[in-house]
């Protein structure tokens, strides 16, 4: 599902709660805690599933319990702030199947064009450039300076990683990585599930379940 940016600015002070307190987690906390009044989205705290966590606190936050125990922690939505890419779908599609309302954050150190769709439960980082016609869809992440260029499209709980470059109608599948500092170019299509390696060069189409590394990108082995 989409929504534009703007329907996050609508709201009136909701209470989100990070799932995960790792990296990505501290990300998204920063992210939430640098929006503040901006996006109406205030950071309660994290449920992370190691329960030795739990009483302690991360980036000024507490971690308030674990995965089990979120529909008992106090908050009106949560981001699901999991690096691997299929372990995020999973517990999105659990928590949203529960009950659990998403929603999609942005640094206010990002640039995102009025008109771009965002996926519900996607995260924008800092640095991150997005242009007109592009689509983000559900659990996208859009890592640190990254950027996607016009009428671009990423598919659900895929990964553009730090640095890396989407060039212009480019169609990135449901769950791929995109390494740091791998160049996709334009009009290109990776297939869902692929992993394009740190630096790559992508020129031509890469099919579904492959990792591709190299300048030029070659696929070199199916997952």
């Amino acid at each position: 599902m989409f929504a534009h940016m703007s329907n996050e600015m609508d709201l009136a002070r909701v209470r989100v709660l990070v799932i995960g307190a790792g990296g990505h987690g501290r990300i998204a906390a920063d992210i939430l805690i640098a929006g503040g009044d901006r996006f109406g989205l205030v950071p309660v705290g994290f449920a992370d599933d190691a329960a030795d966590l739990t009483g302690q606190t991360v980036m000024g936050l507490p971690v308030l319990g674990t995965l089990e125990q979120v529909p008992s922690l106090p908050h009106e939505a949560i981001v699901v702030a999991i690096g691997d890419n299929s372990r995020r779908e999973h517990l999105t599609r659990a928590f949203v199947a529960g009950g659990e309302r998403l929603v999609a954050i942005r640094h206010p150190f990002s640039s995102v064009a009025a008109d771009v769709q965002i996926g519900d439960g996607a995260m924008i980082c800092a640095g991150a450039v997005i242009t007109p016609g592009v689509r983000l869809g559900a659990g996208v992440i859009v890592n640190t300076n990254a950027s996607v260029d016009h009428d671009s499209t990423i598919d659900a709980f895929a990964h553009a990683a730090p640095g890396s470059v989407l060039g212009a109608r480019v169609t990135i599948g449901a769950r791929v990585l995109v390494g740091m500092g791998a160049v996709i170019m334009a009009g290109c299509r990776v297939g869902a599930d692929a992993v394009i390696g740190a630096g790559a060069l992508v020129r031509r189409d890469i099919p579904d379940n492959v990792v591709a590394i190299g300048v030029p990108a070659q696929v070199r082995r199916t997952r």
